[in-house]
């Protein structure tokens, strides 16, 4: 990955992490890259350390790319002979020296930085966010690509940013308590929000209420931020009153709307989009938004709570809602089949939650043919895995669907649910993607049928939907 085309000294790399020269004939480097496999001209090399890799294990091939500045956290004889053309910073930890420089250059560049997190919907929200915000400030807003959002994406997405940003959009995950307190840390956000909270990574934090913790360190950690709540979540409701300064908040249910400052309702779902209706900031208006989804009222409620406390007013918010289009590869994704059926790909990422809005979506949608759905495992849940499967088959049967077919470890969960409501429901289950059971599935659709897709990203479901004859591509992955 490269990063940024911007000038940074080596005695400014040096500072910001703490850092030891080792060598120095080069004094200034040209953006970041950490992929050695990428042209690295004139570059500094972060060399990272994951569970499979150690990147110090490349560096040769990097400067043979080169890079012209590497930051390592153990020095090998083998890269003496690089001393005289490469120079080398030594840090305690390559990862904490690459947060030690991006909260360095967010600092010195002074961005109006907004951070988003939530158990659903932070992806596209940050996406409907720079949507607005590029239209109010065009070639000053940058964003996070993808689902950059954890403790070395949030960095990488900072230092993507030249100096001639003025707006960073930054998407927050975690899966453990202290992870926003550090990426706040490092982000140092003017504008935060959490989208909601549910039962995403229930598993390593043991229940919903330590989610709710976890989440509100986005608050906590940061305390001169203008801060946006939703009223519609009641983990969210308990967290507004604990803080003071510049709030901002939105929600759609009748208690919400006394008092939200951005109020927005889903009149019609169709395959086509929303068709939304409201106040933003006491301005109404309605219009017609091309996402799927009536969750999708949520995240648009959001990122219109930020655009308004970002600078833009009311009309220019209803005006360029209504160019969004939500594309996000694996995200409500509608991908159409050579035979007419369509497939709704929403296999990025999966919970209880964002399962269940999926499932009311297809209930509450018009479809001329029949339903079907391919669920995979729902990953990070822990001790509630079982019984979150199970609610998944029991909430599956009151879909319709015409069959089902369930790949993972927790197929007997899922059946044991689905038996329960509708045992006459067709189901096939395997362990992993078996390409002749997708062949043998494939068989049943017709022209207007929909098969949604759904499952966590670590069950690569991409490869049943590539499998079919596809009417158009599914895209480039994340």
């Amino acid at each position: 990955m490269i990063l940024g085309n911007w000038t940074c000294t080596l005695a400014e790399l040096a500072q910001a992490t703490g850092g030891r020269v080792i060598a120095g004939p080069v004094t200034a480097f040209h953006g970041v890259g950490t992929d050695s496999r990428a042209d690295l001209h004139a570059k500094l090399f972060i060399p990272l350390k994951g569970d499979v890799f150690d990147a110090h294990d490349f560096v040769e091939k990097a400067v043979a790319q080169g890079a012209s500045v590497v930051l390592i956290h153990e020095w090998r004889e083998a890269w003496k002979p690089l001393q005289t053309r490469v120079s080398f910073v030594q840090v305690d930890d390559t990862l904490r020296g690459l947060q030690d420089l991006a909260q360095y250059w967010r600092r010195k560049h002074a961005f109006r930085t907004i951070g988003i997190t939530g158990s659903n919907g932070k992806t596209s929200t940050k996406e409907f966010t720079a949507a607005l915000l590029k239209k109010k400030y065009p070639g000053i807003t940058h964003a996070s690509k993808g689902s950059f959002n954890n403790h070395w994406g949030v960095p990488l997405t900072i230092l993507e940013a030249g100096p001639d940003i003025k707006w960073l959009i930054l998407e927050m995950g975690m899966n453990h308590s202290g992870e926003l307190t550090r990426l706040c840390q490092i982000a140092d956000p003017d504008f935060v929000s959490v989208t909601t909270v549910g039962r995403g990574h229930i598993g390593e934090l043991g229940s919903e209420e330590a989610v709710a913790k976890a989440k509100e360190e986005i608050y906590a950690s940061s305390p001169r931020a203008v801060k946006i709540f939703n009223l519609d979540n009641p983990w969210t409701v308990a967290m507004e009153p604990r803080y003071t300064g510049k709030k901002l908040t939105f929600g759609a249910s009748a208690a919400a709307a006394a008092r939200a400052d951005v109020q927005l309702s889903a009149e019609k779902l169709t395959w086509d989009g929303l068709a939304l209706n409201g106040r933003i900031a006491g301005v109404a208006g309605r219009t017609w938004v091309k996402v799927i989804g009536r969750h999708n009222a949520t995240n648009l409620m959001c990122a219109s709570a930020i655009a308004l406390a970002a600078g833009m007013a009311p009309e220019e918010i209803w005006r360029e809602m209504a160019e969004i289009k939500d594309s996000s590869w694996g995200r409500n994704q509608i991908v159409p089949l050579k035979n007419g059926a369509r497939v709704l790909f929403d296999a990025y990422n999966a919970n209880p939650d964002s399962l269940e809005a999926l499932l009311k979506n297809i209930s509450e949608m018009e479809i001329q043919g029949r339903r079907f759905l391919v669920m995979g495992d729902m990953r990070e849940l822990g001790s509630f895995a079982a019984q979150a499967h199970a609610d998944a088959g029991r909430l599956s049967a009151a879909a319709g669907f015409e069959a089902i077919w369930y790949i993972g470890a927790h197929a007997a969960d899922f059946a044991r649910g689905l038996q329960t409501s509708s045992p006459a429901t067709k189901l096939v289950t395997s362990q992993d993607f078996e390409p002749s059971l997708g062949q043998e599935f494939l068989q049943n659709f017709k022209e207007g049928d929909l098969i949604a897709v759904k499952g966590s990203r670590g069950m690569h479901l991409e490869r049943v939907v590539e499998s079919w004859p596809l009417a158009s591509p599914l895209g480039k992955k994340p």
